[in-house]
Parts: C-alpha cells; sequence; structure tokens
C-alpha cells in the first residue's frame, strides 16, 4: 500500500496521520518533503502511525533525520500509536529512545504544548487565553488574525473533538465555537467544558456568522467577548 499523509492543525501543532509502508523510493521522499515543509511552519508535529504497516531501514532514517531537524529548530516531531512491529524494530535497532512516543494523539499533543519550546514562547504572556472551534479553516484563520490583534491569546481548530484536547493542554479561559458545535464526543458542549473546568467561559457564534459584514461581525464580537474575558490592553 503506497503511503499517504493526511494532516490537521490542533492551535499550534500539526496532526499527520501516516498510512501505508514508510520505505525507501517516493515514500520517503514523500515523508521529507510534506513532513519537513510543516515542521518549518509548525515546528511541534505529531506523526500518527497506528496505520503503517511496515517502516524499512531508510524509512527509519527520515524519522529519525526529520526528528533531529525538528529538535534543531527548538520544535520536535513527536510519534504516536507506534504499531507493535514498528516499536519491536525501534527496540531491536535501539533507536526508540531517538524519539518521543506515545499511546495516543491526545498525549503527544498535550506534550506539546507542556514542553519547553511552548512554554518559553508562553512565558510572561499575559494575554487572557481563549480557543475558537470553527468547522471552516478561512473563518478559523480570520478569528484567531482578529482576536490575537485585538489582545487575546488566541488558538483555533477546526475539529470540536481536538478543542477538548486543546483545552486540557491549554487551559484556556473561553471557548468560542461555531453555532454547529454544540456537542464533544456526543456530549452537550456545556457539560462537557464543566467536566474540564466549570470556570471556563462559553461562547456560540451566531449561525451566519461566516457571511456577515466583517467589520460589523468583528465590533459586535469583541464587544460580546469583552463582558466574558475581557482583553489585555
Amino acid at each position: 500500500m503506497q503511503m499517504r499523509l493526511e494532516s490537521r492543525p490542533v492551535g499550534d501543532v500539526l496532526v499527520m496521520q501516516c498510512h501505508g509502508r514508510i520505505v525507501a523510493g517516493n515514500e520517503v521522499f514523500t515523508l521529507h518533503s510534506q513532513v519537513g515543509d510543516c515542521i518549518d511552519k509548525y515546528g511541534d508535529v505529531v506523526l500518527q502511525l497506528d496505520h503503517v504497516e511496515f517502516v524499512d531501514s531508510s524509512g527509519l532514517g527520515a524519522l529519525v533525520r526529520l526528528t533531529q531537524a525538528a529538535r534543531s529548530k527548538g520544535g520536535d516531531l513527536k510519534l504516536s500509536g507506534v504499531p507493535s512491529k514498528v516499536r519491536k524494530v525501534l527496540q531491536l535497532t535501539n533507536l526508540l529512545a531517538q524519539f518521543e512516543t506515545y499511546d495516543s494523539v491526545e498525549e503527544a499533543i498535550t506534550a506539546a504544548y507542556l514542553g519547553s519550546r511552548y512554554s518559553r514562547g508562553k512565558a510572561g504572556d499575559a494575554r487572557p487565553s481563549l480557543l475558537c472551534a470553527y468547522g471552516s479553516t478561512d473563518v478559523c484563520t480570520f478569528l484567531r488574525e482578529v482576536l490575537c490583534s485585538a489582545g487575546y491569546n488566541a488558538l483555533t481548530t477546526v475539529n470540536i473533538d481536538d478543542a477538548q484536547i486543546l483545552l486540557k493542554a491549554t487551559k484556556a479561559k473561553l471557548v468560542v465555537v461555531s453555532a454547529r458545535m454544540q456537542s464533544i464526543h456526543g456530549k452537550p458542549i456545556r457539560k462537557a467544558l464543566d467536566e474540564i473546568d466549570p470556570a471556563i467561559a462559553l461562547f456560540i457564534l451566531d449561525e451566519n456568522f461566516a457571511t456577515q459584514d466583517p467589520g460589523e461581525a468583528t465590533e459586535k464580537l469583541l464587544k460580546d467577548l469583552g463582558g466574558l474575558l475581557p482583553a489585555s490592553d
């Protein structure tokens, strides 16, 4: 099975799901190219390997090189869901210690946010932290830029389930969600947030937010959010 990669941003961390075989040839070239570009952009990348069938010596070498490249730039490449066959090979080749491995992608994402690079970057950042979940990458980009410019420390995700991971990792005080995102793992969103921290404020965007006049929508949003979590000056 030819290797393929699927990626999704979870806040400041990029998650890449790998399928197939990581072997010499086009697969290793693709891995170097796509993961390398993501490391340059995000710094921290989580590579999900639970759907990987086989990794040869060239593939292992590529993973080591990418991990070293990420760390040289202050980030990291974390591996999640390493299959037992691949883990055994890493142990036999004494390469397991070269990587940070996690049983689940949730654990890997949390570790990235608790790591030294993230901690250093956020140290002394007094801006109020909030999380936006909206099912459009373009709207997420718009929201993040608007909110950061207004004095918030804003993270975004297009996946409401990923929002739960980010909340646990970053301890954001306010969650802004699309009107269509009313549940997390089947639970009403308010109940899901209460299980994490009852003090988390929730703001549900207008159903037509994406098609409203940007200036008017932004003015109203910032005014409404100011009553829940004032921005820093």
